[in-house]
């Protein structure tokens, strides 16, 4: 059975189901008319949720669970020997990972819009879907790695031909996807512990921008050097865009100003003003998601007008400079920076808009991540007045056989602060921060907890 050819008649299950990625999609399937269930570890308010829905969730294997069951949707987390798996094995059920299913629903639709890019795809796709759902005559389906608050979900079904949804290139998952717009926001070396080298990333993302087709197009960052050698000589045609204002590109930004780190500016386009933005999330970065959200409506047939009032309504993604609460009258963010270069433009957009002091918590995400691109993260706070390291975040798929902790990181960067426990850093950071600072909470893992607990006090 080829994933691409799913119908409402089939009866789909998910091994994993309760993942944020994993039970939109299940969700969405739901609501398309499938038969859909699946299985998770533990119960959770998100498995709770489907099962409220009327989708079966089991949390043990049992036989009779898989009666009927013509596909099946497996997580990355789950091994060959479990027994859920096993179970699939034994019934000769056809498995597909979670990019497939992905890959095969946007297939379906005229207008399937793909946002990779190293950084900023939650943002940009955030974005697309603020500006799908308040144009006139849009119906997009929608599928975010984050939830969006003006859909209060990571997903939005449609019934129009227009489909937007995140490509990750970990693990070369994106190359299941053919989209008929393929978005490349930016291309910084990251998930060493899958790609030894940029070349190695250059040639997935090229793949991944082929996989487009002669009939489709490539939307590409002409101010992201790897990006365009990704780009170069392949089979869509190719629109480029450029946040620094380089008119050799197909669009471009002008007249950019900031008001407290929110930035207003114009998009030009063939020698004309296309539209006039300000946005409502902060950072020179966001300009740059933008403009490629504002490409890639344009060439979807999106009026400029609802394009600008889109974006003004965008107000970010969670755990994206997100708004968590305050502590000692400071307020206290939340961001999921992990790579060095979203934390210079995080922290870069946190000093621009005017606090005393930012003060920064930051959890490393992953061993691997942290040796190979450990003199980038030393570089990377240099718009922090005071920042706090937590241990890293191993994450289930390695171990550390680097030799390398938190502690290495804040030895070199002079005036910073390693705490190995939480609770220590919630401590310091009650007795620290006052009136006038800023806090903001960064990392993959789980230091999210912080802010809540921070908020709480």
């Amino acid at each position: 059975m080829d994933i691409r050819d799913i119908s409402d008649k089939s009866n789909i299950y998910f091994v994993g189901i309760g993942g944020i990625s994993m039970s939109s999609l299940a969700e969405i399937l739901h609501k398309k008319g499938y038969k859909v269930s699946g299985y998770d570890c533990t119960p959770s308010p998100i498995t709770e949720h489907l099962r409220e829905l009327g989708i079966p969730v089991y949390y043990e294997t049992v036989p009779e669970h898989f009666d009927g069951v013509t596909a099946a949707i497996v997580t990355a987390a789950v091994h060959d020997d479990n027994p859920e798996i096993v179970e699939l094995k034994k019934r000769n059920v056809p498995r597909y990972s979670r990019a497939e299913l992905l890959g095969a629903l946007g297939s379906k639709y005229a207008n399937s819009i793909a946002v990779a890019g190293t950084h900023g795809k939650s943002t940009t796709t955030g974005m697309l879907s603020d500006i799908f759902t308040t144009a006139k005559n849009a119906d997009p389906t929608i599928l975010v790695g984050a939830i969006v608050p003006e859909l209060g979900s990571t997903f939005r079904l449609g019934t129009d031909e227009n489909f937007i949804y995140e490509a990750c290139e970990y693990t070369d998952s994106f190359l299941s996807f053919y989209p008929h717009i393929a978005a490349v926001l930016n291309l910084e070396l990251d998930h060493t512990d899958y790609f030894p080298n940029i070349e190695a990333l250059e040639n997935s993302f090229k793949k991944f921008i082929n996989n487009a087709g002669k009939d489709g197009i490539a939307v590409v960052n002409y101010d992201s050097a790897h990006t365009m050698i990704a780009a170069k000589d392949c089979l869509p045609k190719i629109i480029t865009y450029s946040p620094a204002g380089n008119q050799k590109a197909d669009y471009y930004v002008t007249d950019l100003c900031f008001d407290h780190g929110f930035a207003k500016f114009a998009v030009m386009h063939n020698g004309n003003v296309l539209a006039e933005v300000t946005l409502s999330v902060p950072g020179e970065h966001n300009v740059a998601d933008a403009l490629c959200a504002i490409v890639c409506a344009d060439l979807s047939g999106i009026e400029a007008e609802d394009i600008a009032k889109g974006l003004k309504m965008f107000r970010g993604v969670s755990r994206r400079f997100e708004l968590k609460g305050e502590l000692n009258g400071a307020p206290v963010f939340d961001d999921y920076a992990h790579h060095p270069d979203e934390i210079k433009a995080t922290l870069s957009a946190a000093k621009m808009m005017g606090y005393d002091r930012v003060i920064t918590v930051f959890q490393p995400h992953t061993y691997s991540r942290l040796h190979d691109l450990f003199e980038d993260f030393a570089c990377s706070f240099d718009n922090s007045d005071i920042t706090v390291f937590a241990e890293i975040f191993s994450a289930s798929r390695e171990k550390d056989i680097y030799g390398i902790s938190s502690k290495t990181l804040a030895d070199r960067i002079e005036g910073s602060v390693y705490l190995p426990s939480f609770a220590e850093i919630e401590d310091f950071l009650k007795n620290e921060v006052r009136k006038g600072d800023m806090v903001i909470v960064m990392g993959a893992g789980d230091v999210t907890k912080i802010s809540k607990d921070l908020i709480k006090t």
